[in-house]
């Protein structure tokens, strides 16, 4: 029932923002490969227990573990706008639209159920990379911590 509420609020936004599918092709494309392995292996810790046991502990209820989850996919929401977007960011109004229908794709994969043991992140990926004709293709992310520590330690702070 989440889930259908999840996807309901993705397509509402894509119709009340006027995503186009060449926009949301290019949002997905450009995810970066090691972003889809990372969200595959999320998948599976989520749908195998895995990470709930080892987060909550067994015999916790299911509500608590519901809860973890919604919240570990918001948090994995988050860092898959910010790999998109090429920044951090507290202000979701400088991000795209394809961008974010394309984090809350990969966030709603992750949270539904028995996807963990199938590769719909990445056989989505590879379909994207074709037909945008490999000109988002991403092994590693373009992310820095070196530079992003510089750029504090010299003032210019690592938010924006």
């Amino acid at each position: 029932m989440a889930a259908t509420g999840m996807m309901a609020a993705i397509a509402w936004y894509a119709q009340e923002k006027s995503v186009t599918i060449a926009e949301f092709n290019a949002a997905y494309a450009s995810i970066p490969l090691t972003g889809i392995l990372l969200a595959m292996l999320f998948d599976y810790g989520l749908d195998t227990g895995k990470l709930y046991n080892r987060m909550l502990g067994r015999g916790k209820s299911g509500l608590s573990k519901l809860v973890f989850a919604f919240g570990a996919v918001f948090v994995f929401f988050m860092m898959f706008t910010w790999l998109l977007a090429g920044t951090i960011t507290l202000n979701l109004a400088a991000v795209t639209p394809a961008t974010l229908v394309a984090s809350a794709l990969v966030a709603l994969i992750v949270l539904l159920p028995n996807t963990g043991t199938s590769e719909w992140l990445l056989w989505l990926w590879i379909a994207e990379t074709i037909v945008t004709g490999g000109a988002y293709l991403t092994i590693l992310p373009a992310i820095s911590l070196f530079q992003m520590a510089v750029a504090t330690l010299l003032g210019g702070g690592a938010l924006g």
